[in-house]
């Protein structure tokens, strides 16, 4: 057994124990987690046909032969409702989720002339047809594969941007609550099978590319898993529901049908900016939408909507705004000299000094401690 089978061996088991241990994961996110374990489920079984493929099983199993292709069709399902229930944990997937299995069922209808085949007729379709991957018909279901995949990434996509500015509109602090992770594994998702089907198509034409789809493809797979595994012992909250107040309906619908007149509007926002002021609520790092709306006795819609319209922003850069200032002002305040920079921070409403660079440099175009130098020495 050369390395890269052992690699791929190795990833084949991680994706199973990891699997195993989400599907039976008892926590608060259990149906993430059950619908994570199948998807890793689902990789070990479909790098299980390259490892069969160079260690030369295939040929004391050539029933297998065909068997890892169908799951293929379950990694666009399975990811796209993984996004989904983390992204909305009221979220019920009532029977048409079946729906979403016609394409494995139907490709292991595909397998079923090669199954009803002799042993001995399988290892002489091995030996003389199969090269060592798709071949004509098989070419075909790999780019339908690959299409089949960039169809559910599109609606992931669009749930994770959805998710991204609903947050923003409701919390004020979303360190803990963002999905970045999920975007960046979206992302390879896409560079994984975009890769598949270049090859695939170049393979079509007479570009031989199998040697290297045969090796690249299941190590990227098994980094992957590994890559998983190891995030997921380091931070666990990787594997944990997006604990955020749901914003209500009018939110979501963007105030279609809003009662709010433009003079309650600019009513409303000098109660906002009075109360802001006054009484710097911005200091509570965990301060929603929900919890400044009934601190001003404002329907959480209509605080939103006057965000939205009369300070051309979100809650989240809204509340940031004042936070930055309050930064600006003890970054400058002489007596506060020997605090740290995180601790300032802190004591201007960010939970963490990450969030705190990224908005001082957005708002101000300098780095925290760029800007006390610079006071420092004016």
């Amino acid at each position: 057994m050369d390395l890269i089978s052992l690699l791929i061996l190795f990833g084949i088991v991680q994706g199973f124990f990891l699997g195993i241990i989400l599907i039976l994961m008892r926590s608060a996110n259990r149906r993430a987690n059950r619908v994570l374990g199948y998807l890793f489920v689902c990789f070990s079984c479909s790098i299980c046909h390259f490892f069969l493929l160079r260690t030369g099983l295939y040929d004391r199993f050539p029933f297998l032969l065909r068997a890892s292709f169908p799951f293929l069709f379950l990694f666009g399902p399975l990811y796209y409702y993984y996004v989904r229930i983390l992204t909305d944990r009221t979220v019920v997937l009532g029977k048409e989720k079946w729906l979403h299995g016609i394409p494995f069922v139907l490709s292991w209808a595909y397998n079923i002339p090669y199954l009803m085949l002799s042993h001995e007729e399988k290892l002489a379709y091995i030996h003389t047809q199969f090269n060592p991957i798709w071949m004509h018909m098989g070419m075909i279901l790999g780019m339908v594969q690959v299409i089949h995949v960039f169809i559910y990434i599109y609606f992931i996509l669009k749930i994770l941007r959805s998710y991204d500015a609903r947050i923003r509109d409701t919390a004020s602090s979303i360190e803990k609550i963002n999905l970045r992770w999920l975007s960046t594994g979206t992302i390879v998702f896409i560079a994984v099978f975009a890769l598949i089907f270049v090859m695939v198509i170049l393979q079509a034409i007479g570009i031989p590319t199998l040697a290297f789809y045969t090796v690249s493809i299941p190590v990227i797979v098994s980094i992957i898993i590994y890559a998983l595994g190891y995030l997921g012992l380091r931070q666990p909250e990787i594997f944990s529901p997006a604990e955020i107040q749901a914003p209500v309906d009018a939110i979501e619908k963007k105030y279609e049908r809003s009662s709010l007149t433009p003079e309650r509007t600019a009513e409303y926002a000098g109660r906002i900016t009075s109360y802001m002021e006054q009484h710097r609520p911005y200091l509570d790092a965990e301060l929603t939408l929900p919890a400044l709306a009934e601190l001003l006795s404002i329907p959480p819609h209509h605080l939103s909507q006057t965000i939205n319209s009369r300070f051309n922003s979100n809650f989240f850069d809204f509340v940031n705004m004042y936070r930055v200032e309050e930064a600006k002002r003890l970054l400058t305040d002489t007596s506060k000299s020997a605090y740290t920079i995180l601790a300032l921070a802190q004591d201007a409403g960010f939970n963490s000094k990450t969030a705190f660079n990224a908005a001082f440099k957005r708002l101000t175009g300098k780095t925290p401690s760029m800007y006390r130098e610079k006071a420092r020495i004016n």
